[in-house]
């Protein structure tokens, strides 16, 4: 390379990405179509340089991903990667599991039970729990039957199978306390 010819480097960073719907080859000099892309550095592995297939060729087989870095470095990134970089520890130092947080409820201290009777699953059906009382049923059953009416629904299916199901609900527990 002469002394009046600029780096490689040196020119590739002059050269500019283009976010238009054509790329242009950043090589210095080449208007080609730049439709293979390769990292910019070993910091901006997702920030790419577009080239045309002979200049990326160039580019890559003269990338270094550990241009820059001692020993200690270099086997610092090998030892993260040999567990795709994430943290580990002995068996049993692990983190503390009391600390474990659940925004969404998932793992919710409750244990959710299924119903285990008819009548539980009844009243599980209407969103009610054990000590409803007949008007309390009535009234859930009566806002109920509104909601998933299939006239008020459109004649949608899955409201008439809802308030089929809503309908058995609370005759079951209707016959329940009379019984």
């Amino acid at each position: 390379m002469s002394r009046n010819q600029p780096s490689l480097t040196a020119a590739l960073q002059c050269c500019a990405e283009f976010d238009s719907e054509r790329r242009i080859c950043e090589w210095p000099s080449c208007n080609l179509d730049g439709e293979y892309r390769a990292p910019r550095s070993r910091v901006e592995l997702r920030k790419f340089r577009w080239f045309c297939l002979d200049h990326v060729r160039a580019y890559n087989q003269t990338w270094n991903f550990f241009a820059g870095l001692n020993e200690v470095q270099i086997e610092e990134i090998r030892r993260r990667d040999t567990v795709w970089d994430r943290p580990s520890w002995p068996l049993g130092a692990g983190p503390n599991i009391s600390r474990f947080d659940d925004p969404l409820g998932l793992v919710g201290t409750e244990a959710v039970t299924r119903p285990h009777t008819p009548r539980d699953a009844a009243l599980a059906q209407l969103g009610l729990d054990q000590q409803a009382s007949i008007e309390t049923i009535k009234a859930r059953y009566k806002l109920l039957a509104k909601r998933h009416h299939p006239d008020a629904n459109g004649g949608s299916k899955n409201a008439e199978k809802k308030f089929v199901a809503i309908q058995e609900a609370y005759n079951l527990l209707i016959n329940d306390v009379a019984a």
